[in-house]
């Protein structure tokens, strides 16, 4: 099981996509990952967690 803290946002319509994600970490030991979801020009998920090395010493999410 893991650990991992996932954040973001993601509209109640779209919460099944939320619990596969969470899966990856709890399940198939997922390290870190981040998915975004675009409907129509709306963006319904946007979620990271995890981190961005398998050490775990760097953030989930880089930003630009």
């Amino acid at each position: 099981m893991s650990d991992a803290e996932i954040k973001g946002s993601c509209a109640p319509n779209f919460v099944g996509v939320r619990d596969a994600f969470e899966r990856n970490f709890t399940l198939r030991g997922e390290v870190g990952a981040a998915v975004a979801v675009w409907v129509e020009g709306d963006l319904v998920v946007n979620l990271w967690g995890g981190s961005a090395d398998a050490a775990g010493t760097g953030p989930g999410k880089k930003t630009l």
